[in-house]
């Protein structure tokens, strides 16, 4: 860029006569670290932001929520009222709640864990295991 800037100063603000001979031959260790700065700094963060929101809806902000709150709470296992409850703040009924659950599921972050035998005539609610690699 110093290069490009410097040539175009003193070509009087025209790059018309910019050609392929006119290109530095080397590229020192200042300019190269500036480069590598550029790119890691304010490109790359600009890239990611840009990037997170191409075709994004409501359900992958809602599933990146509920990620954030199982990775800060190290949870193992989980339920949709927990979820609902915690993560979402009942932004979601119960059951769009499971619908993003299974989406989750799908993508490799959640197990459905089989349901246990109770006791009782209730049925017991669905938990979900929180795969290890979110933390």
């Amino acid at each position: 860029m110093t290069w490009a800037i410097g040539l175009g100063a003193s070509a009087s603000n025209s790059f018309d006569g910019i050609t392929g001979s006119l290109e530095p031959k080397t590229i020192d260790e200042q300019s190269m670290a500036a480069a590598i700065r550029l790119w890691r700094e304010f490109f790359w963060p600009h890239a990611r932001a840009a990037l997170r929101q191409i075709g994004l809806s409501d359900r992958h902000k809602n599933a990146r929520r509920v990620l954030r709150w199982l990775k800060a709470n190290r949870t193992a296992d989980i339920s949709v009222k927990d979820i609902r409850r915690e993560a979402l703040a009942q932004a979601l009924d119960a059951e769009d709640t499971e619908k993003l659950l299974d989406g989750l599921t799908k993508a490799g972050w959640l197990r459905r864990k089989p349901l246990e035998p109770t006791g009782s005539a209730g049925c017991k609610g669905h938990r979900w295991l929180v795969n290890p690699i979110l933390y």
